[in-house]
């Protein structure tokens, strides 16, 4: 019976969404993990997962995913989703928590392109894209003040002082949008690629309970930048959107839900959780309770 309530809260969620494809669906109800890291192209730390039956509010399942990071131990650990065909606008909208006392999070969910596409996540960080090879944007819980924020690399991202690397730009919310530690929190972000690859009327956003937090594109918002962040401000210029490529062959096609770690005091657990993972072409929206 419970499963078949489950199928029927599945099936409801389809034919909500109709109006757009839904792309990828995740409610960590697997009977093992084993069979829930199959769904996924990579995983990492699996070991350090578990599935807990403390589940966001409006959820229809009983379990959510549980994943650790034991200082001096691991780094955490990720769920990796390749789409190899691609897609020009992608939403991704997912449930988390962190525990109440947790350490600041280095990286947290990723969202972007590789061209090629490939069945994991790859090492580029410090790199600044060409146009032809990758992008990727994440929503992170940024330093120890703990607020959301974007971090991005794309073809024109600017560098910090060392001329030899580029490190994802950050974009500043204002006002901004504080991280709730032992409450489960619904994330949305969105990426719309360039179209013409010669133009920058791409964007990204992101919402933190149903309440947009963070919209740019071509014209918006206004603000200034310091090195390699970026800071609203209504009476500086205006944003001059996103050519996150060059090559119509790169297109948004992986989702990493990534928690990587490596700060704390040795031997210290901390968890986040995640629960209702939904990607889709359109806006999702909070669960219904």
């Amino acid at each position: 019976m419970r499963s078949a309530v489950i199928f029927s809260c599945s099936l409801l969620l389809t034919m909500t969404l109709h109006a757009q494809q839904v792309v990828f669906r995740e409610d960590f109800e697997e009977s093992s993990l084993q069979k829930m890291a199959e769904r996924w192209d990579d995983a990492k730390n699996v070991e350090g997962m578990f599935f807990s039956q403390d589940v966001q509010p409006a959820s229809r399942g009983r379990h959510s995913l549980a994943m650790t990071y034991v200082a001096g131990r691991n780094t955490g650990g990720h769920l990796y989703k390749s789409f190899p065909r691609g897609f020009d606008t992608l939403y991704a909208r997912f449930y988390t928590k962190f525990s109440k006392d947790h350490t600041p999070v280095h990286h947290f969910v990723h969202m972007g392109g590789y061209n090629p596409p490939t069945r994991w996540p790859q090492g580029t960080a410090g790199y600044r894209p060409e146009g032809n090879d990758h992008f990727t944007t994440g929503i992170e819980p940024v330093g120890t003040h703990w607020s959301w924020d974007f971090y991005t690399y794309w073809m024109h991202m600017r560098g910090c002082p060392d001329p030899e690397h580029f490190w994802g730009n950050t974009f500043h919310p204002d006002p901004p949008a504080p991280v709730r530690k032992d409450e489960w929190i619904c994330v949305e972000m969105m990426i719309r690629v360039n179209e013409p690859v010669s133009s920058y009327n791409g964007g990204q956003a992101f919402r933190i309970n149903g309440k947009k937090v963070l919209d740019m594109g071509k014209g918006f918002p206004k603000g200034y930048w310091v090195w390699d962040k970026f800071y609203p401000d209504p009476d500086s210029t205006a944003f001059e959107g996103f050519q996150w490529r060059n090559d119509d062959s790169l297109k948004i096609n992986f989702f990493w839900l990534l928690y990587y770690m490596t700060d704390g005091a040795p031997g210290v657990r901390d968890t986040v959780w995640f629960d209702d993972v939904v990607l889709s072409t359109g806006y999702i929206g909070p669960a219904e309770q």
